[in-house]
């Protein structure tokens, strides 16, 4: 955590600096009669002398403190002429080795100014070394609603505190993804393996989320191999108390949480999709397509399986190159494969390996260059067994 906040800290500096190195530009072109005034002998001058003197020594985070000591003096002397000064009380908050006095320079400047990127940097900074997590996600909220140019500087701070216990019932409200910069923070979370069983359990304590916060956390612990972890978000976000007991049940074809629900294939000429109603799937394969038309995870117990299909597929000379596979998720190859046959058939799978807990099931489909298009519709998958 600390060489975190040093190396953000850092960060923020030199981000300032280059913001006031663009603004005086700035004015000096289209302001010069302000940008003479910055120049003068007052408050406002000096508390840009002091600014820029410190950032200006700064090249490393062990720059810090020495830089924002040597510009003290200067500091000391804006606010002597305007006590309204925020940037020079952050100077002299940098500069300073005692906590407390460091927070009440803090507390004193940010009544003044709330929206200054190095005063608000260095009041983060002193939030996340308190653990003040409310704090600290208060003030995020306020620098990335001004700067959300400043996302990267700031997400691993954020990152650091979500991988903290301690921080996730101040950190609940990420989920709401009220502002811009919170949907765009999630999304680079959910990417993080070693936040998301933090970001798991935030959501299970919620009654409910939105679907595109539930869809890429499932999919993100789905990716980082925790399939427990995953599913337990998958039967919140259904609101399914438990899962069914045996290995007796009824798939529809509902696409909306992958890999627990089918991940659908849909290319022009390549199609699967549930019909009106979920017990069917219309299937469409022009002649030289192929490739894997629907898969999804089940969790299945120990024991037989069996799967019935009934199906419509024609012509039905080529209903022979649609095939059934099952798979432990991740394996190079499945450990069943055979291909379907007309109408109604039950297709008796054996055990599943032990190690498997949960099986992808899927639909592979080729129509052959020449050969006419497979049509038709694919009735609900039951699976039979103890």
């Amino acid at each position: 955590m600390p060489r975190i906040l040093a190396a953000s800290a850092g960060a923020v500096v030199l981000a300032a600096l280059l913001a006031v190195q663009a603004g005086s530009s700035v004015l000096t072109r289209k302001q010069p009669e302000l940008s003479s005034r910055l120049l003068s002998v007052n408050g406002l001058a000096l508390e840009q002398q002091a600014t820029r003197q410190f950032m200006s020594a700064v090249k490393e985070r062990d720059d810090l403190v020495p830089s924002a000591q040597a510009a003290s003096p200067v500091a000391l002397s804006a606010i002597a002429r305007d006590p309204l000064s925020p940037k020079s009380y952050a100077v002299l908050a940098v500069a300073e080795q005692n906590p407390e006095r460091k927070r009440a320079l803090l507390d004193a400047a940010s009544k003044l100014n709330r929206r200054d990127l190095l005063l608000q940097g260095l009041v983060l900074e002193e939030s996340v070394a308190q653990k003040d997590y409310a704090a600290t996600l208060a003030t995020l909220d306020m620098i990335l609603s001004v700067h959300p140019e400043q996302k990267a500087n700031f997400f691993p701070i954020l990152l650091q505190a979500l991988s903290e216990k301690d921080a996730l019932p101040a950190l609940s409200g990420i989920l709401d993804q009220e502002s811009e910069w919170q949907e765009d923070f999630f999304k680079f979370a959910v990417r993080k393996p070693e936040v998301l069983t933090n970001l798991a359990e935030l959501r299970l304590q919620r009654a409910s989320v939105s679907p595109d916060v539930d869809q890429r956390l499932i999919s993100g612990l789905a990716s980082a191999g925790q399939l427990d972890k995953a599913y337990e978000v998958y039967r919140a976000a259904n609101e399914e108390p438990a899962p069914p007991s045996g290995n007796r049940m009824i798939i529809d074809w509902r696409a909306r949480f992958s890999p627990f629900d089918w991940e659908l294939a849909d290319e022009a000429g390549f199609r699967a999709q549930p019909s009106a109603t979920p017990d069917q799937l219309e299937v469409f394969v022009r002649g030289g397509k192929g490739g894997l038309l629907a898969s999804r995870n089940i969790r299945l117990r120990n024991g037989p399986i069996a799967l019935r299909i009934n199906h419509d597929l024609t012509p039905p000379g080529q209903v022979e190159d649609v095939r059934l596979q099952l798979s432990c998720p991740g394996a190079e190859q499945p450990f069943y494969d055979e291909p379907l046959r007309l109408g109604s058939r039950d297709y008796r799978i054996g055990r599943k390996p032990a190690a498997c807990d949960f099986v992808t099931i899927a639909i592979r489909a080729r129509a052959w260059t020449g050969s006419s298009a497979i049509r038709g519709t694919i009735n609900r998958i039951e699976i039979l067994g103890n």
